[in-house]
């Protein structure tokens, strides 16, 4: 298993955090979080697409088929790509590029084909084909079906990007106001309230120090 990287799972849906396992994307730095196919599956496992049973069954099977573990990471990227480029774009209310749309769209064909109805106790669900061992595409398979709910269903007006300068997660507000500005408080809100606090302070003790004006008024012996 990968070292773990506790992904920040702030976006809302899966589609949005799968998007954000780049950190800092817009600064000059961006840090890749899925260097590795077993990064993916532990994303995938933090999602909750994975049990930790199914991830190290999944981590198992990648070392006996590396060759196809590497093609299929190369694939993430290229789906996260497109899925932050669509979502973006549409809450900036931007029509959404045909390439981005193809490449999603042969994914979600692909998807589609290992998607199932399955009886249980309670009815029927849907569920991945599964044989011996989780494919070892899955997680990509949950991620292109939850970015076509959102393409389809959502609200894109509430589809944000934060406005940290060197953030630009994605988030999907969800707020009853619809006022949601940072993709999470605990991180880009801290660290704007922390800004704006200091730039507050030096602002401040840079202000000239007003001379005592002199009393002008009448006294009573005067």
């Amino acid at each position: 298993m990968a070292k773990r990287w506790t992904f920040h799972l702030s976006g809302g849906p899966v589609a949005l955090d799968f998007a954000n396992t780049v950190s800092w994307r817009r600064s000059a730095s961006p840090i890749e979080r899925l260097p590795e196919y077993g990064h993916l599956v532990e994303w995938a496992r933090q999602s909750g697409i994975l049990t930790a049973a199914a991830a190290e069954a999944l981590v198992r099977s990648a070392r006996r088929r590396p060759a196809t573990a590497t093609r299929i990471l190369a694939r993430a990227w290229a789906l996260r790509e497109s899925i932050y480029r669509l979502l973006a774009g549409l809450g900036a209310g931007r029509s959404p590029a045909l390439a981005d749309l193809r490449l999603l769209d042969r994914e979600f064909h692909e998807a589609l084909r290992h998607l199932h109805l399955t009886p249980t106790p309670a009815g029927v669900r849907l569920t991945w084909t599964r044989d011996a061992e989780p494919p070892l595409a899955l997680p990509l398979w949950a991620a292109v079906r939850s970015a076509a709910d959102v393409l389809v269903a959502a609200n894109h007006r509430r589809l944000k990007t934060c406005p940290a300068s060197n953030c630009g997660w994605l988030f999907l507000d969800t707020s009853r106001s619809a006022t949601r500005r940072w993709c999470d408080m605990k991180v880009c809100g801290s660290r704007a309230k922390a800004r704006a606090y200091y730039a507050r302070r030096r602002s401040s003790r840079r202000l000239p120090r007003t001379s005592r004006a002199p009393d002008l008024r009448c006294r009573p012996d005067a």
